[in-house]
């Protein structure tokens, strides 16, 4: 696979890949590859940056990648459900190239009304293959993981 970046100015980017989608990078005010300076995330007039920073997007694709893992290890397993968030932080080493050192992971799955008891069961095992064996950016990095999984009951009222 190859993505091609390209500078636009100031402190922004626009990346695309073989799908052609660009996607905006920006660094924040004295942001660097390595981080952002301590402080509000927030260009000089105040306004927040336009994209993620790189940093920002490794821990947004690892989410989409475990994410579409599951998904799927779920459909597969014939799991009812009607949502999943994951959530993605990281713990970085203190100095450069400040590469994640750890990373934890929550997947709150939205269980279907009705649906068969013990969707935490399934969700344990989606999770742990693809955080140990399918997530290509995930185990990209050398960071440790740990994971935790939620299951949470659909709310009728949000229909």
């Amino acid at each position: 696979m190859k993505v091609t970046v390209t500078w636009h100015g100031d402190r922004r980017f626009v990346g695309r890949g073989p799908s052609g989608v660009p996607v905006l990078i920006n660094f924040g005010p004295g942001e660097t590859a390595a981080g952002p300076p301590p402080g509000p995330a927030a260009d000089e007039d105040g306004t927040r940056p336009a994209g993620p920073s790189p940093v920002e997007l490794l821990l947004i694709a690892t989410g989409a990648c475990t994410g579409l893992d599951v998904v799927s290890i779920l459909q597969k397993k014939r799991v009812a459900f009607s949502g999943l968030e994951i959530e993605v932080g990281g713990r970085r080493a203190p100095d450069h190239p400040r590469y994640f050192t750890r990373l934890e992971v929550v997947y709150r799955l939205k269980a279907s009304p009705g649906a068969r008891p013990g969707p935490e069961h399934a969700l344990e095992h989606a999770a742990r293959l693809s955080m140990e064996r399918y997530c290509s950016v995930g185990c990209s990095l050398r960071a440790d993981k740990s994971w935790r999984c939620e299951v949470v009951p659909e709310d009728p009222r949000a229909t």
